[in-house]
């Protein structure tokens, strides 16, 4: 009978405010947060400090790289760029995709928004920029030309009719390159930087642009959009020197205080100050905001240097004429100062304010409305300043015009370093966590951080029992008590002189041991005192029980009988000791690295031990005989564990991967997997139901057991698919002859489109097949049949409606892979489709106007599909006579119905337009209080003009 397990499948991911590898974002009334959670977005509602929403998708585990917020709509949209180069369009609001673009082949380094949100450019570590039709929900275009890390793109959007919009893009390879988005060409290649070039910001005229580096300096280009409209007119024939500069650089500004690479620039325009600034978030601590000056104030600035020029001018002109050379050289040294009459950019941004972060800014957010600026930090948290007016006394004592107010800091729902160890209550309501500044207890059920306690560089660490107090061992030396309750130290202790790197609780919960760099190993014991109103637990050695190792100890634990204590040693062996007298028993060697954790399973009749060497070995507590050495990890084992009762092992590795392990029959279970790092700790609940996982990338990840099955030989099986689904995602087939536009194309390849040509292929054959047969029963008028009487049952009917399920995103890529033979196969049925759709009844009834209306629905996937197959197998179909009438034939009928539909959309067009008309013209006279005149009937007389009715009509009409 073959061997059945449950599956866990992670449940609730905590733990991370903002992950380092991506953005922040705020919407549009300030109060929510979107941030970067590994895999996940999470919405943050800033008032609260809490976490209202985690978006994630069950398929996806790829980290979150960028964000981006689409400013006009009514919807809450937001893009999501990923590191497998997937770009979704979230509604944070109801935790839906919009939609999914898969075009790139590695991280999405950049997204931006088109003023009217119906573009979204994306860049990519492939050194790729993709453009995105929202409406049209498929790509326009793929443009090429950088050759490093697209690190920024931002639109320039033309004001006028006849120019065209462009984009604007930088890169680490030193460029700024503007693409004109019709000609879909660089029409102008920026070098002015000697460094990579981190970031891009457009002022609100869209006159200049700013340019952020790895150095030290903002360096601004005046942007001339009447020359747009000749460069395009030049066309992409021109030679380089023939086209006027879009872009013409105007100087450099110092950031004074700038601490590394500019990572994110943005003009914005705060009402309370009045006027135009520049937000510079750098790769240190820093925030420098820049004043934009307007043109009048412009102007008079560079009068004021012309002034201040040419006086030095005439200084050094009259020491030449006394000291000769000297006075000559200070001549050239004044006009190279500031002899240029035109723009500078020193003339229009100067430095205004900084303002000092906690940690190392990531990214940078702005809300118009509350004039906040969301910094998100490397340090996992959140913060927010406010842009506010300088007080008069500091305005009038010539400070600075601004002021920078810190708002709100969100940092307790997670740690600021990477997680140390983890350790689950005895009733698995809470877990615990440490990390290098404090303990924290989490809520099991909710996953929220119920106490903060600030600690030391806590290494291991367990529940006290009554699950009222936790102990952690510190790397200082220290063993620390804390009172949950009271969120506060209960009692420090001195116990050791290096870091203590593990501690094991006696199974009777009486005492605990620790082990440490100091080679020793010692023994406490708890005191558990009852007062009046709570109760005290404190701590204390064991005299004369320490015991000296010959090397460092790196992990201890008991067995569950409570028999013996095991000790891992840095000499790369492990000792069993006898718990009650410390007397030797055995020495288990075999790892060729120092063993990191150590396990005993709870029959005491087994032991695990996981090394630095990748292995996991097991071995047996009654004669230490080594019963397997297993290849657990790609990189160093860094926990065990048992699960309670069973002899399942549960290892963590370096690799980012959980493990489960049959250790009777000495196999894998299954691999987990959702961590952005090493996993370097592990905790389990008293029955199993749950184990967690925490590590450097700063999250705690629950996995729950389900009531899912899991068979070996499946689970190898999907693994083997999962490999091969890699080599689909291949990108490095080399490319038909001639085939530039399949190679320039915006959307890639992906499992799914390969998936759904696999299917495509299937129906097509199952339909010939059908076809064959209704063939020879039937004869050749079955071919018509299926509209009147067979309908959806027909082989030509189901081939469509399997068509009609592509959507305009991955309908090229499906059509693409698929073969010659059946994209023949597929014409003809499309052919058929469209001679039966002619045949339609012309009548005005409605059975006829709904059918007509049906086929209508249907028509424009089969076209697309049509002209695309044609496109991609054009070599063959040319080549091929056969193919001649089948594509004069479809030429034809496209054409025909193509037109039809055309006048059918332009009569209902026209219908409508008069309906607008007619409502436009009632609402005007409802809101001037006329009433309408209604037209006489046929037949009926006119009231006359004398006294009676007439007159009182007239009267009445008139009111």
């Amino acid at each position: 009978m073959v061997k059945a397990y449950l599956r866990f499948e992670g449940d609730q991911a905590i733990g991370v405010v903002t992950s380092r590898e991506c953005n922040v974002a705020l919407d549009r009334t300030g109060r929510i947060a979107l941030t970067g959670c590994v895999e996940a977005i999470g919405v943050w509602n800033l008032r609260q400090g809490s976490q209202t929403r985690s978006l994630t998708t069950a398929r996806s585990s790829e980290r979150v790289t960028r964000l981006c917020l689409k400013e006009s709509g009514d919807k809450p949209v937001c893009a999501v760029g990923y590191a497998d180069g997937a770009v979704r369009l979230w509604n944070f609001e109801n935790g839906s995709v919009v939609q999914t673009f898969q075009g790139h082949r590695s991280a999405v380094s950049c997204l931006a928004f088109d003023r009217a949100g119906h573009l979204l450019a994306s860049g990519s570590n492939d050194t790729d920029i993709v453009i995105w039709d929202l409406v049209a929900e498929s790509g326009v275009a793929r443009l090429k030309g950088h050759v490093d890390q697209v690190t920024a793109v931002i639109f320039w959007e033309s004001k006028t009719n006849h120019t065209e919009d462009r984009l604007i893009s930088s890169s680490k390879d030193r460029l700024i390159r503007i693409w004109s988005l019709g000609m879909q060409l660089c029409v102008q290649a920026v070098a002015e930087h000697p460094v990579e070039v981190w970031s891009l910001a457009l002022n609100e005229n869209q006159t200049r642009l700013v340019a952020g580096s790895g150095d030290k300096f903002l360096r601004v280009w005046s942007l001339d959009e009447a020359v747009a409209g000749v460069t395009a007119q030049v066309g992409a024939g021109a030679e380089e020197g023939e086209r006027p500069p879009l872009a013409t650089f105007i100087g450099a500004v110092p950031r004074a205080d700038g601490q590394g690479s500019a990572l994110s620039l943005l003009f914005v325009r705060p009402k309370s100050l009045g006027f135009e600034v520049l937000l510079c978030q750098g790769a240190g601590r820093s925030l420098e905001v820049f004043r934009c000056f307007e043109d009048t104030e412009v102007r008079r600035r560079q009068k004021r240097r012309k002034r201040r020029v040419t006086a030095k001018q005439l200084i050094k002109s009259g020491k030449e004429q006394v000291g000769g050379t000297e006075g000559a050289a200070a001549a050239g040294e004044a006009a190279d100062e500031g002899g240029d009459e035109g723009a500078h950019a020193a003339d229009e941004l100067t430095a205004l304010q900084t303002h000092k972060c906690s940690a190392k800014a990531v990214s940078m957010a702005w809300c118009d409305s509350t004039e906040t600026v969301l910094l998100g930090l490397n340090n996992n948290v959140l913060e927010s300043v406010k842009l506010l007016p300088a007080k008069e006394d500091d305005a009038a004592s010539g400070g600075p015009s601004l002021q920078i107010q810190p708002s709100v800091s969100l940092e307790l729902a997670g740690h600021r370093t990477g997680v140390r160890a983890l350790a689950v209550a005895t009733d698995d309501s809470v877990v615990m966590s440490t990390s290098a500044e404090s303990v924290k207890i989490w809520s099991a059920s909710t996953g929220r951080c119920v106490r903060t306690m600030p600690s030391g560089y806590g290494l291991c660490g367990f529940f006290v029992a009554g699950n009222e107090h936790v102990l952690i061992g510190t790397k200082e030396g220290k063993l620390e008590l804390y009172d949950i309750q009271l969120g506060e130290l209960a009692q420090s202790l001195d116990a050791h002189t290096g870091s203590v790197y593990g501690v094991a609780e006696h199974p009777e919960h009486q005492g605990f041991a620790s082990c440490s760099a100091d080679k020793t190993l010692r023994f406490f014991e708890f005191t558990f005192a009852k007062g009046t109103t709570e109760s005290r637990v404190s701590f204390a050695e064991v005299a004369d029980r320490a015991t000296e190792l010959p090397d460092e100890v790196l992990s201890v634990t008991y067995s569950q009988n409570g028999k013996w204590i095991a000790v891992a040693l840095l000499n790369h062996t492990i000792q069993l000791l006898f718990a009650d007298s410390l007397k030797f028993y055995l020495s288990l060697y075999g790892h060729r690295l120092p063993v990191m954790s150590i396990d005993f399973s709870s029959d005491s009749q087994m032991m695990a031990s996981g090394s630095s060497d990748k292995s996991v070995k097991l071995w047996s507590t009654q004669f230490g005989n080594a019963l397997r050495s297993l290849r657990a990890h790609e990189e160093s084992v860094m926990q065990v564990r048992f699960l309670p009762g069973t002899h399942y092992l549960v290892t963590t590795g370096r690799d980012r991967e959980v493990k489960l392990w049959d250790c009777d029959t000495y196999e894998l279970i299954t691999s987990l997997t959702g961590h952005a790092s090493e996993v370097l700790a592990l905790a389990l609940s008293q029955d199993a139901a749950f184990m967690v996982t925490a590590g450097s990338d700063k999250q705690i990840r629950f996995w729950r057991r389900s009531e899912e099955q899991l068979f070996l030989s499946e689970e190898r099986a999907k693994e083997l698919e999962e490999k091969f689904e890699q080599e689909v995602e291949r990108e490095d087939v080399q490319a038909p002859a001639g085939g530039e536009a399949v190679v320039l194309r915006a959307s890639r390849r992906t499992v799914e489109s390969v998936r759904t040509t696999e299917r495509l292929v299937e129906v097509l054959d199952e339909a010939e097949a059908m076809d064959e047969q209704l063939t020879e029963a039937e004869g050749a008028d079955a071919q018509m049949t299926f509209v009147h009487g067979q309908g959806a049952r027909h082989p030509c009917a189901r081939v469509i409606a399997y068509v009609n399920t592509l959507t305009a995103n991955n309908i090229y890529e499906v059509l693409l892979c698929l073969p010659y033979s059946h994209a023949t196969k597929l014409l003809r049925f499309i052919s058929r489709f469209f001679e039966a759709v002619s045949a339609l009844p012309g009548g005005h009834g409605a059975a006829a106007r709904a059918k007509a209306l049906s086929a209508a629905a249907a028509l424009e996937t089969p076209c697309q599909a049509a002209l695309i197959t044609a496109y991609v197998h054009h070599n063959q179909l040319a080549a091929t006579a056969s193919a001649r009438p089948l594509l004069l034939r479809l030429r034809n009928q496209m054409r025909e119905l193509l037109q039809a539909e055309k006048d059918r959309i332009g009569i209902s067009m026209a219908g409508l337009s008069h309906l607008q008309r007619l409502m436009k013209r009632t609402s005007v006279s409802m809101i001037s209080g006329e009433v309408p005149k209604k037209p006489a009937a046929k037949g009926k007389a006119t009231p006359s003009k004398g006294k009676g009715s007439g007159g009182e009509g007239n009267k009445k009409q008139k009111r």
